[in-house]
């Protein structure tokens, strides 16, 4: 009976946990490369469209801002690699990610925190010394989101605008694989969408 009555408080104390489920409609802007594994070929920036989903959960909610831990899996996309227009072969880019963010939650909600992402490339070429190949790089990424949510009795939608950023870049060009990295998303902009609950 005892350990009845402690339980009951302590429930009582324990947050209810407020979770997300999202879908992320993005732009990923890479930077032009000068590969000296091609003799010196300068390549234009590889900057494809792509859509990933995002579920999280918050760790501590203090009404004002919350902790959220959260990952994402972000579908293929696949970019032209291309000199002055020409085409030569393709990038692919696949990640998934975990990290954590703080929301504050005002008139305007607005998000800031970091990831870990694994991003899977791979590139196929048409000619010349890239051949064909796929390497794993993993780098940690800054967000930050600006959006607004509908508040509702179960569940609440929201959208927010997001910019994301990695913390390092490869810039080497030597090999095949430091040049599929150095050609890898610098940015990312996006629309973020879903349900709170």
């Amino acid at each position: 009976m005892r350990k009845r009555l402690l339980l009951v408080p302590m429930m009582a104390v324990l947050p209810v946990m407020a979770g997300e489920l999202g879908l992320l409609l993005d732009k990923q802007i890479g930077q032009a490369q000068t590969a000296t594994i091609a003799g010196g070929t300068n390549f234009d920036a590889v900057s494809p469209t792509g859509l990933g989903i995002r579920g999280g959960f918050d760790v501590l909610d203090l009404k004002v801002a919350a902790l959220q831990l959260n990952a994402t899996w972000h579908n293929k996309t696949t970019g032209d690699l291309t000199v002055n227009g020409a085409k030569l072969g393709e990038l692919d880019n696949q990640y998934w990610a975990v990290g954590a963010m703080v929301n504050w939650k005002f008139l305007v909600n607005v998000g800031a925190g970091v990831e870990y992402r694994t991003e899977k490339l791979t590139w196929q070429t048409t000619s010349g010394p890239l051949g064909n190949g796929d390497t794993n790089q993993g780098r940690a990424w800054a967000r930050v989101n600006v959006g607004f949510s509908i508040p509702t009795p179960v569940v609440s939608p929201f959208f927010a605008l997001e910019v994301a950023a990695p913390l390092s870049k490869n810039s080497a060009t030597n090999t095949p694989k430091d040049f599929a990295e150095a050609l890898a998303p610098q940015v990312q902009i996006g629309l973020y969408g879903g349900i709170r609950f």
